[in-house]
């Protein structure tokens, strides 16, 4: 990933005055006097080129990272009427140069390699019901592992003008500020598990960019959809509603709104270990307090929250269908629209079927993955024919018709032709369907791409006999009456959306 950001300030003046022989000989860029001792803050105009200017910021695009990924996805073989499922794994990793000016134990113009704040690990599952052709409930939920953080001090220490320091991980054993000392034994007995794991590693050090992890987090997406035809809606209308964050709602209902637990939650941790309480200039050295919260995900303390929000959604296609735009395109090129006239090859091509992909034909050119014998082969090959001579006998004088259409014609007329003869094919392959399922064994159905499956499942292919108008309408998964992992694209036309939310405090 070439030319990425970082910012420099040009009216930094790198000259060290001193060091901090207690915090790893970290430099300082201001003089002793330059520091309040009462509280530690810096008057920065010692790192300051020209006193009439604090910092003067350029934005430059000259660092780069690098970026690798892995993804194992995992989902059934066999097509199901009812369950579906499918899960993945990702592991990514992102190493990235930056400047000090973001995060610094030394020089901050100094340009460095380190990782970024990046989730390594993700794991992520799709589950779906179809209960009683009735309702489709789908689960869409993902485990992350934890973001990284950095242990910091929570003001400008080295004067550069930026809260950008890193923070010295004092050890409890070496003795010193007493408050420190405490603070750090608290923190090491009592504090957030990765806040423990973290410190316990950097005992003694400048802490590393990014060394500590946060927790894992859990995050999921619940919908309920109904098939239109068992509500009595048309064909064209889906219902739908959508529960995000359905974790959180759990928490709510065990536990209550003053008791919750997190789920569902992105916590953000406290990276402040240090606070500066002032400076000794004797000794050259801060003074601290330990902040007994660093690294803390405890729901009470944090600031942002991921709502419960129940959606609503009935979805209209107002549209003209899929079929009869593409039809229209078709027919009109060299009618009404530029170009040329589709010679009867190319329309046979396009319209020949309906639409309505062949399964038969798929089984057979998959014979040898499905492992059929010559007598199964032979009986569906015998089925293709018959279902292929049908078809001929439907589409043979459209298509002829369709190719004779003069310059004007009427579209209405055309389109319901075609819609009729493509209930004619869906009937026949429906009709077909159980036979071709009844040849096969049970592992081979199993082994069916869902692709082909679909096609074979009669329920599904009565849901599209007069078009796909309406099956995802506004660009989601379509509501399959027959369940399984087959999904429709959205497709052209208009959409009137009602849409009510209903939030929790």
């Amino acid at each position: 990933n070439l030319n990425q950001q970082s910012t420099v300030d040009r009216n930094f003046n790198p000259a060290q005055r001193f060091s901090l022989a207690g915090e790893g000989g970290r430099p300082i860029y201001v003089s002793e006097t330059s520091i309040v001792p009462t509280t530690g803050a810096i008057a920065s105009q010692d790192t300051r080129r020209s006193q009439r200017y604090a910092r003067v910021s350029e934005l430059l695009s000259d660092l780069r990272s690098e970026s690798y990924q892995a993804t194992i996805n995992v989902s059934p073989m066999r097509f199901s009427t009812g369950f579906s499922w499918n899960a993945w794994y990702t592991y990514q990793y992102v190493r990235e140069q930056f400047r000090g000016f973001g995060s610094t134990v030394g020089n901050p113009l100094e340009v460095e390699w380190g990782k970024a704040a990046a989730s390594p690990h993700q794991i992520g599952y799709n589950l779906g019901y179809n209960f009683f052709d009735f309702l489709r409930v789908s689960w869409f939920g993902q485990f992350r592992s934890g973001t990284p953080y950095t242990p910091m001090v929570a003001s400008d220490i080295n004067g550069d003008g930026y809260a950008n320091d890193r923070a010295f991980i004092f050890s409890p054993s070496a003795g010193g500020d007493t408050a420190v000392v405490n603070g750090m034994q608290a923190l090491l007995a009592s504090g957030s598990k990765s806040a423990r794991e973290c410190l316990s590693k950097q005992l003694g050090q400048l802490a590393g960019r990014f060394s500590c992890t946060g927790p894992w987090t859990s995050t999921a997406t619940m919908s309920f959809s109904f098939n239109p035809i068992k509500v009595r809606m048309p064909q064209r209308a889906s219902l739908t509603f959508q529960l995000s964050n359905p974790l959180a709602a759990a928490d709510l209902l065990l536990h209550g709104s003053n008791n919750t637990r997190g789920w569902g939650q992105t916590p953000f941790q406290d990276p402040s270990l240090l606070y500066v309480k002032g400076f000794d200039a004797a000794s050259q050295r801060y003074v601290y307090d330990v902040n007994r919260r660093f690294g803390s995900t405890n729901p009470a303390f944090t600031p942002f929250r991921s709502p419960v929000t129940l959606t609503a959604m009935v979805r209209v296609d107002v549209g003209p269908t899929r079929e009869r735009q593409m039809l229209t395109q078709q027919l009109d090129r060299g009618r009404r629209t530029e170009g040329t006239k589709m010679p009867e090859m190319m329309l046979r091509a396009f319209f020949g079927n309906g639409g309505i992909p062949n399964p038969l034909a798929a089984i057979l050119r998959d014979q040898d993955t499905l492992h059929l014998t010559s007598a199964q082969a032979d009986s569906v090959a015998t089925l293709n024919r018959q279902y292929i001579i049908k078809l001929e006998g439907i589409w043979g004088p459209i298509v002829k018709e369709f190719t004779a259409l003069p310059d004007t014609y009427d579209h209405d007329e055309i389109y319901h032709r075609y819609i009729v003869a493509r209930r004619q094919t869906v009937d026949i392959l429906r009709d077909l369907a159980p036979s071709v399922k009844g040849l096969l064994t049970a592992a081979q159905v199993r082994q069916l791409p869902s692709f082909i499956a679909s096609y074979l499942d009669t329920r599904y292919l009565a849901s599209i006999r007069s078009g796909t108008a309406g099956l995802a309408t506004g660009g989601g998964p379509a509501f399959m009456p027959g369940g399984g992992d087959v999904f429709v694209g959205a497709g052209g036309g208009g959409g009137a959306v009602t849409r009510v939310e209903i939030r929790s405090p």
